[in-house]
């Protein structure tokens, strides 16, 4: 066989193994991804053929004091079509009284969940992201304000006098995703409102009736726009109360850097909201396209302080109010 016959059969000979290998990896693939969706969606059967366990019940608490528990409205609800969801969370709409509302309820095929149950009973993770709804609706009891999606009604069934299954949906009211292209697509006057709402709720974030809010977690997909005012609708992650610190270093996170005061790390969580909430609303809102002429210069100025993050929240609000 001549060497240029040999080569041929070699290079032949080397891309079939290739070939059958690539194969192979792309039937394995397809195998585990197929394993993998079958488990996830089969959690709903694991709940119920694995542990046969009783909803816990309500407090008696909310029951018995508070306006907005309403579980024999939200246990026979018909819900419409599926809104968005997220690694905990799943949300749709329905509607009372032919007004359209948001239902939030754990999602089985979260992130969340689904890690969980890589390592633990599905009953525990299930329940786990259970307790992160009852953790929001505590804080939209709380937190009543125009930035902040309202709370219309919501059932909680946590009380453990023995192993049960939590429960817990929450219904708000009901708003349009704002997406990257609604707020280019936006008017001068929008994204005006867009700015003043932002500045309002980092505001609110310093002075709220709970004490000092961390965003840490401010990002695009947890708000909506309601009647053109933008409102935060994901509450599970906000920190309440500045970060506890021993000492200085303790305080520097997200290229922030603060001193520790009496064990607390004073002034973060408004270094934390402005930082957060400019990275990722600023290359949107701050367009010169459409600005009046003479509203220019305080829009450049109010951009340039929101990212230095050298301004105080009060400041922010008032010369967003100017524009």
């Amino acid at each position: 066989m001549s060497c240029s016959r040999q080569w041929r059969y070699k290079m032949f000979l080397g891309l079939m193994i290739l070939y059958m290998a690539s194969a192979c990896i792309v039937a394995l693939t397809l195998l585990w991804t197929t394993m993998t969706q079958y488990r996830i969606e089969n959690l709903n059967d694991k709940i119920e053929d694995q542990y046969l366990v009783p909803i816990c019940a309500p407090s008696k608490m909310d029951t018995d004091t508070d306006p907005h528990n309403n579980c024999d409205l939200l246990d026979s609800l018909r819900y419409e079509k599926f809104i968005a969801n997220g690694w905990t969370k799943i949300v749709y709409s329905a509607k009372v009284d032919s007004q359209s509302i948001a239902i939030k309820t754990v999602n089985l095929k979260g992130k969340d969940v689904v890690d969980c149950a890589k390592t633990n009973p599905v009953l525990v993770c299930h329940n786990k992201a259970v307790e992160k709804l009852v953790r929001e609706i505590s804080l939209l009891k709380q937190l009543n304000h125009a930035t902040i999606i309202q709370l219309k009604h919501y059932c909680s069934k946590t009380a453990e006098e023995r192993p049960c299954m939590k429960y817990a949906v929450i219904a708000t009211e009901i708003g349009e995703p704002l997406t990257n292209l609604k707020l280019l697509q936006m008017t001068w006057n929008q994204r005006r409102q867009i700015i003043v709402d932002l500045a309002t709720l980092v505001n609110y974030a310093q002075e709220s009736p709970i004490g000092v809010l961390g965003l840490p977690d401010l990002r695009r997909p947890q708000f909506v726009l309601v009647n053109g005012h933008m409102k935060l609708t994901d509450l599970d992650d906000i920190i309440v109360g500045e970060p506890s610190c021993a000492t200085n270093d303790d305080c520097s996170n997200f290229n922030i850097t603060i001193k520790c005061i009496s064990s607390r790390c004073e002034g973060y969580n408004s270094k934390l909201n402005i930082q957060k909430s400019f990275q990722e609303f600023g290359p949107y809102i701050f367009l010169m396209e459409g600005v009046p002429r003479e509203k220019r210069m305080n829009l450049d100025r109010l951009r340039q302080l929101w990212q230095r993050n050298n301004v105080t929240t009060e400041q922010l609000l008032s010369d967003a109010k100017l524009l």
